[in-house]
């Protein structure tokens, strides 16, 4: 389903290139060209030829990026695909929704594309939000089936496999300050946005600002309050996974990164293009250091996060916080820790620390699993009281029978 995905990024990113051509597409992300205000794209606004008003955004890019990587780390079996997957899945669905809402009630009297008058016929539009319909369908099927494939580690029963890796101990900080600066940055457009609307009375509308309704530049192109209510969670869970270093969070960092990077960096080329990188102007002066500070954190914390979440990171071990499905289980050399093959099984308490012997275990005093003379196999053997090169250490009670009581109320018995 991601492949699907993928190829209808790719379908209307090669239908622009086509269409436009990619000096003149180039020149649209990067400043050196206007869609025209009011006119139609055949009467010379902005030197787009009849039929090739644009279809996708820089955003494109970025969504051709975290579905491609989605589906090479899947394909080839990458633990680091599941968060792969989840991040294209939200942002397929969050765009595509998007896209549905402004070509669907787009017409010549309700304009919902700058320069795009008198196509509510147009056949492209028709093509995008019929596409775009069938696509968010499959989305959320995709979102069903997800949370199905989660499987915990190691499975009882099976081959563990080799071991998941969290991020190294540089990759987790880092990335989660990364993602928690982005983070902060949407909140604070939102914040910002809202005080001009309601406090001032100045600034677009807020239903124009979240619905993107006379705004947008590209049949696919993104409301600001949209992008801010899509990336504002994003980036969140991603800095909260960073920050705890669990196991999914190098896909989830990854993917994040990936999407916002081509826009940072065509961002970075507008402002330098037409040189207004260091010039804030005098009309909402603070909404141009927000944008200019959003834009910096976007290209550099991304190239941060991909170079280190991109490493090695560090194999976890069962019962360790991170591994999945195995937060808050002793692991090995824990009190509590029992190996698949003592009655019990995982995380029930070893005999002879709570008190009394484990139901259907082995009698006091004899061998258990594990201990010597049970043919238990030596370091890197996989057979009872062993987890691959960890071998169970013998447990059992203190020589004399039961060992004495633990807790308990009231006088200690007579006699």
């Amino acid at each position: 389903m991601c492949l699907l995905f993928l190829l209808h990024t790719l379908y209307w990113l090669g239908h622009d290139l086509v269409s436009a051509g990619p000096g003149l597409l180039w020149d649209l992300w990067t400043g050196g060209a206007s869609v025209g205000g009011g006119r139609s794209p055949g009467s010379g606004s902005g030197g787009f030829p009849d039929g090739a008003y644009p279809v996708t955004t820089p955003y494109e890019l970025g969504l051709a990026l975290v579905q491609g990587a989605a589906v090479v780390t899947a394909f080839a079996g990458r633990r680091m695909a599941g968060g792969l997957l989840a991040v294209a899945t939200v942002l397929t669905l969050s765009l595509r929704v998007q896209a549905i809402v402004s070509t669907g009630t787009h017409t010549s009297t309700n304009r919902w594309f700058v320069g795009l008058e008198g196509y509510s016929n147009d056949s492209t539009l028709g093509a995008v939000f019929l596409s775009s319909g069938a696509l968010v369908l499959l989305t959320l099927v995709a979102a069903v089936v997800l949370p199905a494939g989660l499987r915990a580690w190691p499975r009882p029963g099976a081959d563990a496999g080799p071991p998941p890796t969290r991020p190294a101990a540089p990759a987790g900080p880092v990335s989660a300050i990364a993602l928690g600066a982005s983070a902060l940055l949407w909140l604070v457009w939102i914040c910002y946005v809202l005080a001009q609307a309601l406090g001032s009375g100045y600034g677009v509308p807020l239903d124009a600002m979240f619905t993107g309704r006379g705004l947008l530049v590209g049949m696919l192109a993104l409301a600001p309050g949209w992008a801010w209510a899509t990336f504002l969670p994003l980036a969140a869970v991603g800095a909260l996974l960073a920050a705890t270093r669990r196991v999914s969070a190098r896909g989830f960092a990854v993917g994040t990164a990936l999407v916002v990077l081509p826009v940072g960096f065509l961002s970075m080329c507008a402002y330098l293009r037409t040189g207004t990188l260091f010039a804030l102007g005098d009309f909402a002066p603070f909404g141009a250091l927000l944008s200019r500070a959003q834009m910096l954190v976007h290209l550099v914390g991304s190239i941060a996060v991909l170079a280190l979440m991109g490493r090695g990171g560090e194999p976890v071990q069962p019962g360790v916080p991170g591994a999945p499905g195995m937060a808050g289980m002793p692991g090995p050399g824990m009190p509590g820790f029992v190996g698949p093959g003592v009655p019990g099984g995982m995380g029930a308490p070893a005999y002879g620390v709570s008190g009394g012997p484990v139901p259907g275990g082995p009698m006091p005093g004899g061998p258990v699993p594990g201990a010597p003379g049970l043919g238990a196999p030596g370091p890197g053997g996989s057979g009872p009281g062993g987890y691959g090169g960890y071998q169970q250490p013998p447990v059992g009670p203190a020589p004399g029978g039961y060992p004495p009581p633990q807790g308990g109320f009231g006088p200690p018995p007579m006699g």
